[in-house]
């Protein structure tokens, strides 16, 4: 002890002397910006200030320091503000409302062998510690964040074995661009998460020492070591990686394989579509998508997609929170997003959280960028059929932003030059535009705004419907969120939507005919969402949201004096959908983990409307239609609702392995009707009604994950089993178009839907890439009262969707580290489809007769893709950066059939075969950024 006493008194001693050589300021200020102050010290004394220029814009100082020492003038200036300043020899550190501590290194050995003998820690009541200068023996080099030590939290709140939460943001440290998607863990596995849009992150871990890593595509790893005493903060920056331009790196996601709570879930970077080889030369995130397990087209170019044996409908497209009613460009060869101006793409093919609903298959959850709010930030490309640029630009240094992103097709010439293509003589133009606002109030409130428009513009020679036509339609979104963290557990954001649709074409080729034809639905939505993080296991999300349906199902109009085209006009629809949602993550243990979830949706068909009346036990038709019943404004017609209950749960069987269960529960009460296998821009949207039931869904899903190679190697196995009803199809020979009675075309029944799911990924490395197979299969059952209703015997058969075998393989070799070759593998089962078997006549007049519907397939689908990714000014520091692509999409050059359709000319039945693509597709395309 008495040695302790005079190594204090000796520490102290020196510290007065040293004290009694700093240099002092002398100066006199009225109403003086803080910031001419400090340039003043910089400039008369040998001290450094760090800082950000906000948090002082607004101080002003007046007063006289007279031969002052430096920490009391630096106390004056921010007394009665919330800056904080820290004195770390020349340097004078400023931070806003975090206090810092730090106790010299003599002092603390003295502490340390008084309190030898004490096992329970020292605590220093009313202290809020939320970062400190690094322990003894660390660096004392401020920008080596890695080596130091981090008090987090609060000493009088320590409890020695208990958990707390750390949350904090992620972001880039040039840019101060939220980081979403970013990976934060525990080394050795047992604690991770991801962090959120924002860039946002909460992990649970025990009270302690421990080490916090960080991964993303592109970035520098980086570590924290820290203390953590209670629940508290930590913001993490990242650096910008030196081999960020290796496109296909997905170092994030290592791990989130197999710690990942749920099923059936994807994650899919942008940068991952830079390499693979499409159509056109065309970047596409969705395309990319096709190549996962469980995710199918009908056929080349079609749009829409097919999730576990879903139809192209049941699946829920969100831009930036938004409905996408057509994610496709042209009928489905290109997507309605300019990927240049995304930040990534969510995919829920099963554990579907508790917070979304409205469809029966998956979720599409697709985000733009947050713009750069530190330099302007431009990028584009320019391929054989479109030009696009994309400006990030900030507008308040530090605290907002404004992205702008388009992009426009030139020329109708590369459809002209395809040899052996049944679209060659078509005329295609369309355009996209996206805007999106940040805003950063403050360090707990935040702003987005964001809008979408694009519209397409065709005329089509080659298909009966549109032939000698002009097709355009619009798809049109706005979205403004607010986002507010009440504390370290808690946050809530407020989202207001718009979503528009619609079409329109004319049809010239008869004068006496031409006509003029539309449809329309708009979607106005609010959602509430929040998040509570209660205790170290659990994570409470909650919320309600709201939608409101407004539907033109069709008009028909004659265009021309000559014309004797008929007027229609379809009465309008509306609906008002919305749900009560609450999930619960809750860890068990480091290897047990649930989520619960609990949705309660409902549906109400609104008024003014008509409903027809029809004979009792008859089938629904133009004979058998008694009456209408007339609805007023704002009647409930018909009204549906029920539980909808998610669950998921993991098991770690390991650092590297584990398995998981899910369930969930769907109800979908829009629709549309179509007369093709995917979804094209002449479906129609209709709401369930009187007639017209919501469909509804049930999916269990299981699966093995593990990770080999130290992560590198991530493989996968599910299965998965649906039962669905009140699946909606039409009697033979329907026509939907100008229809006001639906239910007299319309059939319902069950379905059923189950197959499995290999997948293997290789996310590091000069190869890597991902290889998947698919087992799927996906029939319907529509047996009426009457003969009408009733298809195939009343017996399940496939849909129109059904293909079992699905392969795909998307490989990337880095030969150097400017020159990459990407190679693409993509086989398929055919699809079904209905043949005639036989020819008779009746009366003199020739009539085919066909097989059970679907009874046949037509040939399967294989395709070959190579490409080749030339960089140049690959270093980081070049203020620019380009890159050339070269693609060979349809390498082998196979006719792959998309349909086929079948005439009869003199007597005899001869079948014809579409061919999108029939010939290898070249294309070029040059990129750049800067």
């Amino acid at each position: 002890m008495r040695k302790a006493i005079v190594l204090t008194l000796l520490a102290l001693s020196l510290n007065g002397f040293a004290k009694q050589n700093e240099p002092t300021f002398s100066g006199s200020y009225e109403r003086a910006p803080l910031e001419i102050i400090i340039l003043d010290i910089e400039a008369k004394l040998p001290y450094t200030f760090f800082y950000k220029q906000e948090w002082i814009d607004s101080l002003q100082f007046t007063g006289t320091f007279s031969q002052t020492p430096i920490d009391a003038v630096v106390n004056r200036l921010f007394e009665n503000t919330s800056i904080r300043f820290y004195l770390d020899g020349k340097k004078v550190y400023l931070t806003n409302g975090i206090t810092i501590i730090s106790t010299p290194e003599i002092i603390t050995s003295v502490q340390a062998q008084t309190n030898k003998q004490k096992e329970e820690p020292q605590v220093e009541e009313g202290k809020e510690l939320l970062f400190t200068k690094e322990l003894r023996g660390e660096t004392q080099n401020n920008k080596d964040l890695e080596n130091y030590v981090f008090e987090v939290g609060s000493r009088a709140q320590f409890k020695a074995g208990g958990t707390s939460t750390l949350v904090g943001y992620i972001k880039e440290n040039i840019t101060g661009e939220p980081i979403e998607g970013a990976l934060v863990y525990t080394p050795d596995g047992n604690k991770g998460t991801t962090s959120g849009k924002d860039g946002f992150y909460s992990l649970n871990i025990t009270n302690g020492k421990h080490e916090i890593q960080v991964q993303f595509t592109g970035m520098k790893r980086a570590r924290r070591n820290l203390i953590l005493f209670s629940d508290g903060q930590l913001n993490i920056g990242m650096d910008v990686d030196v081999i960020a331009l290796n496109e296909v790196v997905v170092e994030a996601s290592r791990g989130a394989n197999i710690e990942r709570l749920t099923t059936g879930v994807e994650r899919l970077n942008v940068e991952q579509s830079k390499t693979v080889p499409v159509v056109l030369g065309e970047k596409d995130i969705l395309k990319v998508a096709t190549t996962f397990a469980g995710i199918q087209t009908v056929g080349e170019g079609a749009a829409g997609f097919n999730v576990r044996g879903g139809k192209s409908d049941q699946n829920l497209f969100l831009f930036e929170g938004a409905t996408v009613y057509n994610a496709s460009h042209f009928m489905g060869f290109f997507s309605v997003f300019n990927s240049d101006a995304l930040q990534g793409m969510d995919i829920f093919k099963s554990g579907i959280p508790a917070n979304r609903g409205g469809r029966l298959s998956s979720v599409f959850e697709i985000t733009a960028k947050t713009a750069n709010k530190e330099k302007v930030v431009v990028e584009g490309g320019v391929s054989p059929i479109t030009s696009r640029v994309t400006a990030e630009i900030p507008i308040i240094e530090g605290k907002s932003s404004l992205l702008a992103s388009g992009r426009i097709t030139y020329s109708d010439w590369i459809l002209q030059s395809i040899a052996h293509s049944d679209f060659k003589g078509n005329k295609v133009s369309f355009s996209d535009f996206i805007v999106k606002y940040d805003h950063e109030i403050d360090q707990e409130n935040k702003l987005s705004l964001s809008a979408y428009l694009s519209k397409d513009h065709f005329r089509l020679s080659s298909d009966t419907l549109f032939s000698f036509s002009d097709f355009s339609y619009i798809n049109e979104m706005a979205t403004a969120k607010w986002l507010h963290r009440f504390n370290e557990t808690m946050d809530a954001s407020l989202i207001a939507t718009y979503s528009k649709y619609n079409y329109d074409f004319e049809s010239t080729q008869l004068v006496k005919n031409a006509f003029r034809q539309d449809f329309e639905i708009k979607e106005y939505g609010a959602r509430l969402d929040v998040n509570k993080d209660v205790q170290a296991a659990h994570q409470f999300n909650f919320g309600l949201e709201v939608k409101r349906y407004d539907i033109n199902p069709g008009s028909k109009s004659p265009i021309g004096a000559e014309s004797i085209a008929a007027s229609v006009a379809l009465n309008h629809e509306q609906g008002i959908e919305g749900a009560l949602y609450f999930s619960d993550k809750h860890e068990i243990n480091k290897k047990l983990s649930f989520n619960y979830g609990l949705r309660y949706s409902f549906f109400t068909y609104l008024g003014p409307g008509i409903t027809s009346l029809y004979l009792e036990n008859t089938p629904k038709n133009a004979d058998t239609k008694t009456g209408e019943t007339i609805h007023e404004k704002g009647e409930f017609i018909r009204t549906y609702q029920g539980p909808e209950l998610r669950l998921a749960a993991r098991y770690m069987l390991g650092e590297s392995r584990s398995v998981k269960v899910s369930y969930d529960k769907s109800r979908q009460y829009l629709h549309a009707l179509s007369n093709s296998s995917s979804l094209s821009p002449t479906d129609i949207w209709r709401l369930s009604n009187s007639y017209i039931k919501p469909q509804t869904g049930d999916q269990i899903s299981v699966g093995y994950y593990e990770d080999f190679m130290n992560g590198q190697l991530e493989t996968s196995l599910e299965l998965y089993g649906k039962k669905l009803d009140n699946l909606l199809d039409f009697k033979t020979g329907a026509d939907f178009l100008l229809n006001d009675r639906i239910e007299s075309i319309a059939l319902q029944g069950p379905g059923k839907s189950y197959g499995l799911e290999l997948s293997l990924k290789k996310s590091t490395g000069r190869l890597n890439g991902w290889f998947n197979y698919s087992y799927a299969r996906t029939f319907i059952k529509l047996s009426g009262e009457f003969d009408e209703e009733t298809v195939n015997n009343g017996k399940f058969f496939p849909t129109n969707y059904d293909k079992p075998h699905t392969i795909n393989l998307v490989s990337n070799y880095e030969i150097t580290s400017r020159f990459t070759v990407s190679y693409n593998l993509a086989y398929s089962t055919g699809r079904p489809i209905t043949f005639p078997t036989g020819l008779y006549k009746l009366n003199g007049v020739e009539i085919l007769n066909y097989s059970n519907r679907n009874e046949y397939r037509i040939p399967d689908y294989f395709r070959m893709d190579l490409g080749f990714t030339l960089k140049w000014g690959h270093r980081i520091t070049k203020g620019a950066h380009s890159f050339w692509s070269v693609s060979i999409y349809n390498l082998v050059g196979r006719k792959n059939p998309f349909s086929l359709y079948f005439d009869l000319e003199d007597g005899v039945v001869k079948g014809y075969k579409l061919s999108v693509f029939g010939s290898p597709i070249p294309t070029i395309s040059y990129n750049f950024k800067f």
